[in-house]
């Protein structure tokens, strides 16, 4: 499949789990979704810290270095990236403070409903 060009990404999925993290964001970009990956906290920190200013986060929690719970700590110090909704994804049992969550494994229909309400209907 032909990639495509995209633009700035609505979406930024920060999972350590590389084959997770490709198949959601190939499913997002074949829903009209601009994507952007990071491999774990430190590296979504980074790419936010870059001024990237996604519409949404999906973040999952078990992750090593910095997780879930350690990102939404440090995006919520900083004034500029609190705004910014995250959904946490997990199969954890306790779920962060996060605006919302879903539960591992994923219901496609499920995500894509919570991120046209977040998002808005036109990516």
């Amino acid at each position: 499949m032909p990639h495509r060009k995209l633009r700035e990404a609505s979406v930024l999925i920060i999972d350590d789990d590389s084959g997770s993290r490709e198949a959601l964001a190939e499913l997002l970009v074949d829903e009209g979704y601009g994507v952007a990956t990071a491999e774990d906290g430190a590296d979504g920190l980074a790419y936010l810290r870059t001024g990237h200013r996604p519409q949404v986060i999906l973040l999952d929690l078990m992750m090593p270095g910095i997780d879930g719970w350690d990102f939404r700590a440090e995006q919520k110090r900083d004034e500029v990236l609190a705004r910014i909704p995250v959904i946490a994804i997990s199969a954890a049992g306790k779920l962060i403070d996060a605006d919302y969550s879903l539960r591992k494994p994923v219901k496609i229909d499920a995500l894509l409903t919570l991120l046209r309400d977040v998002v808005g209907s036109t990516v």
